[in-house]
């Protein structure tokens, strides 16, 4: 038995230092009141060691069992994290290797043909499943293509697409084919930035005896495209190149089409269409980053660019299956006018198929 005195002014405070001390489980033995100069009283209080050690056991034991329901349930999510790695590595071992073993002979050797050409395996695999051997594919692949037609119909046609892709020297092969159909063709360059990229346009409007306005705000451009409307047939807009990182340049583009747009009975009855250009051979990766870059803006075809400089052509399918727009034309060299084409379904179902350079 623990047995203490306690001092206080009051019994109460007095009460509340064994209740403190002892527990509530105390025994008051005895209380007495000192009188004087400083009043006090003094009770003597005890408390059983049984009855304190079962209480402490009692506390142990119950810390201890939700200590070990603690280590339980982060050993259960332990082991369910284990579980949900290992399905996840099993899915992407079968998504590598599994599946492709799982095929008849035939459709692994359909797969392998496509894959070679840098086909993405999901494209591959639904090509796989709809055809029964390898001659049948040209025309699958044709059928999932769209060419555009009537390049030169009463539009302004902007081209946009990365550093390098070529679009000046697109342009200049636009106009020859256009002044070739007999159309009034124009140009406006929104160009400004890099060095050079005016004198090369200026020597090129200057050959073809077209007109040329270069820019480098958003009022000027609609000015000059306002005023090539009335005796024009057909105007070409180059832009400036940047890496598809960079967000301020999508938002340059935005304001000059939004300035277009929020006008447009000042630009009737021409049509504005927006041209991505895109390099025949970049690798697949830097293909879907212009993608996802290039669709916040409102473009209406694709077109390909340095096809001489590519071996393989499975990323124009990839980025045609993905984007949903119609080709426009493909560059096949640096030569102005010659090196544009405008394919049919067919002829780009051959590419994209074919493995090594082009010859031109």
């Amino acid at each position: 038995m623990k047995i203490r005195r306690f001092k206080a002014k009051t019994f109460a405070e007095a009460l509340e230092l064994v209740r403190r001390e002892l527990s509530e489980d105390a025994v008051i033995l005895s209380t007495e009141e000192k009188k004087g100069l400083n009043s006090f009283v003094e009770v003597t209080a005890a408390v059983d060691y049984d009855v304190e050690s079962r209480i402490s056991i009692e506390e142990k034991n119950s810390r201890e069992f939700e200590s070990s329901l603690v280590k339980q349930y982060a050993m259960l999510a332990e082991g369910i994290k284990d579980e949900v790695r290992k399905i996840r590595d099993l899915i992407k071992s079968m998504k590598s290797s599994g599946f492709e073993i799982s095929l008849p002979a035939k459709k692994r050797a359909i797969l392998s043909f496509l894959r070679e050409r840098a086909i993405k395996k999901d494209f591959a695999l639904r090509i796989c499943e709809n055809v029964g051997d390898l001659e049948q594919i040209p025309q699958l692949i044709a059928s999932d293509i769209e060419v555009r037609t009537k390049v030169f119909d009463k539009r302004a046609i902007m081209l946009v697409g990365p550093t390098g892709v070529g679009k000046t020297t697109t342009v200049a092969k636009l106009c020859a084919h256009a002044i070739r159909e007999g159309k009034r063709a124009a140009i406006i360059s929104l160009d400004t930035y890099r060095i050079g990229a005016t004198e090369q346009i200026r020597i090129y409007a200057r050959i073809m005896g077209i007109p040329l306005s270069i820019v480098s705000n958003v009022n000027e451009f609609i000015e000059s495209l306002c005023n090539f409307i009335q005796t024009r047939d057909v105007i070409f807009i180059d832009t400036t190149g940047r890496s598809p990182s960079n967000e301020g340049y999508v938002n340059e583009l935005y304001e000059v089409l939004e300035s277009v747009n929020s006008g447009k009975k000042t630009i009737s009855p021409f049509s504005l269409e927006l041209h991505l250009l895109i390099s025949a051979n970049y690798d697949d990766e830097f293909v879907m980053e212009s993608y996802r870059f290039y669709r916040k803006l409102p473009v209406d075809c694709i077109a390909f660019t340095k096809v001489d400089e590519a071996v393989r052509f499975g990323s124009l399918y990839n980025l045609i299956m993905t984007y949903r727009k119609p080709v426009a034309y493909i560059t096949t060299g640096q030569n102005v006018p010659r090196d544009i084409e405008f394919p049919a379904r067919d002829d780009l179902a051959n590419l994209i198929l074919r493995k090594g350079f082009v010859k031109c």
